[in-house]
């Protein structure tokens, strides 16, 4: 049986721990996966971020882990890890992490959970991944860590890192396909009315959601439309929202802060980087997918864009 152990800090974010704790639950009620699940934490009682206490918690001295058991430090609160609020309680489990760790346990984090892994030099020459936000403090204070920064989780000599809130769930899912089966992991999804798994690589970036922070019908159903339509035409997505183009643009515009042709862009970039890391379909493919009808300005704005052809970047990011 493997015994899969949350390690909570004061400030513990509620989605970071629930998402994946309900993915290994659902696992265990299907009967596939053989797991126990247990809460660990330095004092019996810990506050989350949200102002709910959790409680009783098992103590890290009674806590029994061995090869191949699972150690996962949800996130904390992001503000209290750059004040240092957290410094001395990481001193106080940092060789207790070490130990598990030289045991073969596996090792875990969401979200801002890394930083603390990286605290305590868990994470050095590994590759791993947190929330965007921590992005930068990871990369400024521990640099011998390999981030990455295109990534909703990553795998790496028995640690796993994720991006945090929903992709811990992804993460978790990885887990129970990787330790079980992908039917196993697929009918967990379905439990969890999951309709789309997210892959590791998937960015955390979602341009089908920038530019959203606006209340305007119109110019919202446009970027609805143009999410799904790629090929779209301004004069076709003026004729369906009843607009002349010249005002579908200023609209766009005024209420983005970005040119229709631009927003149009980022989507089939968006759609194109899918397509280049999860398919086999060739540029010149991918272009008529996302609504070029030549791949030639396809490779020229994706170069403009990532900085190298579309073909060289697909060979880049499949061996990162």
């Amino acid at each position: 049986m493997r015994t899969i152990t949350f390690l909570l800090l004061p400030g513990v974010h509620l989605m970071d721990l629930a998402g994946p704790a309900q993915v290994f639950y659902e696992a265990q009620q299907l009967g596939r996966l053989n797991i126990r699940v247990q809460y660990a934490a330095l004092d019996a009682r810990v506050a989350t971020a949200q102002g709910l206490p959790l409680a009783p918690m098992l103590k890290l001295e009674n806590v029994d882990l061995g090869r191949d058991d699972y150690l996962c430090i949800p996130g904390v609160d992001f503000a209290a890890v750059e004040r240092g609020d957290l410094d001395e309680l990481v001193e106080q489990v940092s060789d207790w992490l070490y130990l598990q760790h030289s045991k073969g346990v596996l090792l875990g984090s969401i979200c801002s959970g890394a930083l603390i892994l990286a605290k305590a030099g868990l994470l050095n020459g590994r590759a791993c991944t947190t929330h965007w936000k921590c992005m930068d403090y990871l990369e400024t204070h521990f640099p011998l860590t390999r981030l990455k920064r295109n990534r909703l989780y990553c795998f790496d000599d028995g640690v796993f890192t994720s991006a945090g809130m929903t992709s811990g769930i992804d993460m978790s899912l990885a887990l129970v396909e990787r330790w079980a089966t992908p039917l196993l992991a697929a009918k967990v999804a379905q439990e969890m009315v999951i309709n789309v798994r997210r892959p590791e690589t998937q960015n955390q970036e979602n341009t089908f959601l920038n530019f959203k922070n606006h209340f305007h019908p119109q110019v919202y159903k446009a970027q609805e439309l143009l999410a799904n339509d790629l090929e779209l035409s301004v004069e076709e997505l003026s004729d369906k929202l009843h607009l002349s183009s010249r005002q579908l643009i200023r609209l766009f515009k005024r209420h983005t802060g970005q040119t229709l042709q631009a927003y149009r862009n980022q989507v089939r970039l968006a759609h194109a980087e899918q397509l280049l890391l999860h398919s086999t379909q060739s540029v010149q493919e991918i272009a008529l997918a996302c609504g070029y009808t030549q791949a030639r300005p396809f490779i020229r704005l994706w170069k403009q864009s990532k900085g190298s052809p579309p073909g060289q970047w697909r060979k880049q990011h499949a061996l990162d």
